[in-house]
């Protein structure tokens, strides 16, 4: 027994007498999370293959074996940071256009907590991540089939929309909307000066698109 128990930490090696195996196991979750980490930290400019398998604890080249390259882990960042999205409510709403506004708000505040890796999801947008939202979504839309892909298309590009923005200012830390001068710009410096905070205007926006929806398909048969 006492041979058997040697040899278990001989082959464990430094790391096994550190509690830890000697080599950790890798996942594409947890490849992802440490590359959002990374993105998070240093932009997508400072990400590397080399500071993923730093931060896992592992070599560089054994990423290989779950990454073909660092574009398949970046699609792998994409499906994280859209899966963080249905994670950020516990307990969406059973109203479809209330659901609809929750789910916006979060993707806005998940692209604005993670602004670096914000335009991930243009360039690496698993759609298969979104399918069961998309199906989930016309489980109970009120209006007719033969709209709802538009439907879909007009919620989404602006959710996206409006989030990738604010998350572009966020990220190169400048202002969505520079300093607005009253004397050359009355009107538009009156507007800004009335409007609640930015995720107020985001939450409004959105009702203005679903007001539109009901004007132009339901009328009266879709309550708010």
């Amino acid at each position: 027994m006492a041979t058997t128990a040697k040899k278990s930490v001989k082959t464990s090696g430094r790391a096994g007498r550190a509690g830890r195996p000697a080599q950790p196991l890798i996942t594409r979750e947890a490849a992802a999370a440490a590359a959002l980490s990374l993105i998070d930290r240093d932009g997508l400019d400072g990400l590397s293959l080399q500071g993923v398998a730093q931060i896992l604890g592992v070599s560089a080249p054994s990423l290989y074996y779950h990454f073909k390259d660092k574009e398949e882990l970046l699609t792998e960042v994409a499906r994280a940071v859209l899966e963080e999205i249905g994670r950020e409510t516990g307990a969406w709403s059973d109203d479809w256009e209330k659901r609809t506004i929750e789910l916006s708000i979060a993707a806005r505040r998940v692209m604005l907590r993670h602004p670096n890796a914000a335009p991930l999801a243009l360039r690496f947008f698993p759609r298969k991540v979104m399918l069961p939202a998309y199906e989930r979504s016309l489980v109970d839309c009120p209006y007719p089939p033969k709209v709802q892909a538009a439907i879909l298309e007009a919620i989404e590009k602006f959710t996206f929309g409006s989030a990738l923005f604010a998350a572009a200012a966020e990220a190169h830390h400048t202002p969505s909307m520079p300093p607005v001068d009253e004397e050359h710009f009355p009107y538009l410096y009156r507007a800004l000066d009335a409007a609640p905070d930015a995720d107020a205007i985001h939450a409004e926006a959105l009702h203005v698109i679903l007001d539109g929806f009901r004007a132009r398909y339901g009328g009266d048969k879709v309550k708010r």
